[in-house]
C-alpha cells in the first residue's frame, strides 16, 4: 500500500464514508476527490490537511512514512541544548 490515492480509500471506506461527503469537506466535486483517489490527480497539502483532521488521522499515517533511525532526546539532552543555546546569545550579544 505506497499509493496516496488507495491510502486515502483505506481510510475513507474503513470510516465509512462516501466520496460525495469527503469531497465536500475538501471543497472539491467528487468526481476530482475520485481522481485523488485513483492517482489521477494530485492532493494539496490543505486538502491533505483537511482530510487529517476530517478523518482525526496524521498526515505521517496518510503518506505511510516511517523515520528510520529516529533520534530522541531525553529532557536532560534538551535542557543542556538549551543551556548552549543561551549561553551563545549571551556571546553574541
Amino acid at each position: 500500500m505506497n499509493d496516496l490515492g488507495e491510502r486515502l480509500k483505506q481510510i475513507r471506506n474503513e470510516k465509512g464514508f462516501p466520496q460525495k461527503t469527503v469531497a465536500d469537506f475538501l471543497k472539491l466535486n467528487r468526481t476530482n476527490y475520485s481522481k485523488i483517489e485513483n492517482n489521477q490527480q494530485k492532493m494539496t497539502t490543505d486538502q491533505l490537511a483537511l482530510f487529517c483532521q476530517f478523518f482525526d488521522v496524521s498526515a505521517d499515517y496518510i503518506l505511510n512514512l516511517r523515520i528510520k533511525h529516529k533520534k530522541v532526546f531525553r529532557l536532560d539532552d534538551i535542557n543542556q541544548i538549551l543551556k548552549n543555546i543561551k549561553n551563545i546569545e549571551t556571546i553574541i550579544k
